[in-house]
């Protein structure tokens, strides 16, 4: 039988670190960095303050350690705390997942995601481009 996205997503909410969003504001507070894998478009309407975007699609190769192209913000913070959110949950599960099989030592799915950050009244900015990796700047293929 074949797979679809919500497998997926169960596979790894089974093997990740959860937090709800009253949680991931106490590790905002305590530095976590925060990882939105939104599409750009989704990401410019609204994101949490300081929160850098890496779309899920480019993931993998923001993070690759030998990709040329790689975000260093992302690559070379393999042992620092990460916070990691997409609209609802599921797109952060997957990266989250990732992440940790990249070899990232600290990185948790804000599970709702942007949709219950709203919902709880969470501070939100309307972020300029530069937080965002848009385009990868090296092809990866």
């Amino acid at each position: 039988m074949s797979k679809g996205l919500m497998d997926y997503v169960q596979a790894a909410m089974a093997e990740i670190e959860k937090c709800d969003v009253e949680q991931a504001k106490t590790l905002i507070s305590q530095g976590y960095k925060i990882l939105d894998v939104r599409e750009p478009g989704e990401y410019l309407t609204a994101a949490i303050p300081g929160a850098i975007n890496i779309p899920r699609g480019v993931l993998e190769p923001a993070a690759d350690l030998n990709y040329p192209g790689a975000n260093p913000a992302l690559r070379d913070a393999r042992d620092e705390n990460w916070l990691v959110v997409c609209k609802s949950g599921g797109r952060a599960a997957l990266a989250t997942k990732t992440l940790q099989e990249m070899g990232f030592k600290h990185v948790v799915n804000m599970v709702g995601g942007m949709d219950a950050w709203a919902e709880s009244k969470g501070e939100t900015e309307v972020p300029s481009g530069e937080n965002s990796t848009v385009i990868l700047k090296v092809p990866c293929v």
